[in-house]
């Protein structure tokens, strides 16, 4: 009888401790601890049930440069690169105009990164030091926006019906604020403080400053290298603003909580659960003990998704890159090394890479024409397939194919 009592508290035991990782990988936060010790084989199917392919259309005004950063709205493909920002349309992926031009003379804007309003009739440009200029979905110049100084302009931008969102990381900003509120004339109407006190840079301190431009298909990252063997990084254009139907967003760097905005106010909404992995802020600028430490880079939602990037061991020379997919009617999250390659199991194309969600919704890749070209020498059965008959199509010179999962 106590031996029979013994195997059955046993066996209790065991179901309750199966239960517990069950709990565990159903959590109520993005549980980022236990994806990294569980990491996945995501697939393309992991990320939605169709898959689209938008070659865009190659003409001689409309030729996208290298490693370009795409950005998919509800009607339009926008792509940024080197000097040029390209309008295409999204049904069809027809070349509908240049926007504007990098440069210093007049309604020329500074940088080539670009926001749109909600209604997608302008795309907006920094013009340094206070200005963001906007044209219309043709390439007309329409006006600018002129901001106060200080605190000047933000590092990205949130444009809704209603107001302009600025948040500020600029890394030789030194004033204590997070978010800006600014009505259409560029009049700053409320903030929010930063959530962490900013440290001023002093140039004589810095031993060496990299530049990695498109870093993870965004903006662009700078890395700053203290005499004292500190390190910082910054974001260029760092999407940490979002709205997703009703609700705005914000993510600041190292702090792990993603906050809900309703009347200029942070209601804590989603936790990054880190564990052991956490990264507190008071501590980003070391490199002791970081080897371990997680960097959540980017992130994007939709209905059903919270989609990001995360990097391990961010300041070493190797660190290690992750994207991670949060399911937020389960709670589950998967983590998978960046390395390793995004099988496409729904139409058996080329591994799929995700940048980002579209404001639609749709999971965002994009792939060089020659690459492909590369793939099909490999893989000659594809232009047979009915679900890639794009590839007949196609030749290396031609502009890349935008790809879209949903």
């Amino acid at each position: 009888m106590k031996r029979n009592i013994l195997i059955f508290s046993i066996i209790i035991l065991f179901l309750l401790s199966c239960g517990n990782k069950e709990n565990r990988k159903h959590s109520d936060g993005i549980d980022i601890e236990y994806g990294l010790q569980n990491l996945s084989r995501l697939k393309v199917s992991d990320f939605g049930k169709t898959i689209r392919y938008i070659p865009l259309e190659t003409t001689k005004d409309g030729l996208v440069g290298s490693n370009p950063i795409v950005k998919v709205l509800k009607n339009y493909i926008v792509t940024e690169s080197q000097s040029s920002c390209l309008l295409f349309d999204k049904k069809d992926g027809r070349f509908i105009a240049e926007i504007g031009r990098i440069g210093q003379g007049p309604n020329e804007y500074s940088d080539i990164f670009s926001w749109t309003d909600e209604k997608e009739e302008f795309l907006y440009f920094k013009r340094r030091p206070d200005q963001l200029i906007k044209y219309d979905m043709k390439g007309n110049f329409c006006g600018k926006v002129v901001f106060p100084t200080p605190p000047g302009l933000a590092s990205y931008y949130l444009i809704t019906d209603s107001e302009i969102i600025g948040y500020f990381n600029e890394f030789l900003q030194t004033h204590q604020i997070a978010l800006g509120f600014y009505d259409e004339e560029g009049i700053l109407k409320d903030t929010i403080p930063a959530l962490f006190p900013k440290t001023e840079i002093i140039m004589s301190e810095v031993k060496n400053i990299g530049v990695r431009s498109n870093w993870l298909g965004m903006g662009g990252m700078i890395s700053i290298d203290y005499k004292n063997d500190t390190k910082s990084i910054h974001v260029v254009n760092p999407p940490r603003i979002w709205k997703h139907n009703e609700f705005i967003r914000f993510k600041e760097e190292f702090v792990d909580t993603i906050y809900t905005m309703s009347n200029k106010k942070l209601t804590p909404s989603i936790i990054f659960n880190t564990g052991k992995y956490h990264w507190p802020a008071e501590e980003r600028n070391s490199v002791i003990n970081t080897k371990e430490r997680i960097f959540i880079a980017d992130i994007s939602e939709n209905d059903i998704f919270i989609f990001f990037k995360c990097i391990m061991d961010l300041y070493s020379d190797e660190p290690v890159h992750y994207y991670g997919l949060y399911q937020k009617k389960t709670g589950e999250t998967k983590l998978s090394k960046a390395n390793d390659s995004i099988a496409d199991d729904l139409t058996y194309f080329m591994p799929f890479t995700p940048l980002g969600i579209s404001a639609s919704g749709e999971f965002v890749s994009i792939v060089e024409a020659y690459k492909v070209m590369e793939w099909m020498e490999e893989h000659p059965e594809a232009k047979n397939s009915e679900n890639l008959s794009f590839l007949k199509e196609l030749d290396e010179e031609m502009n890349p194919v935008v790809i879209l999962v949903e």
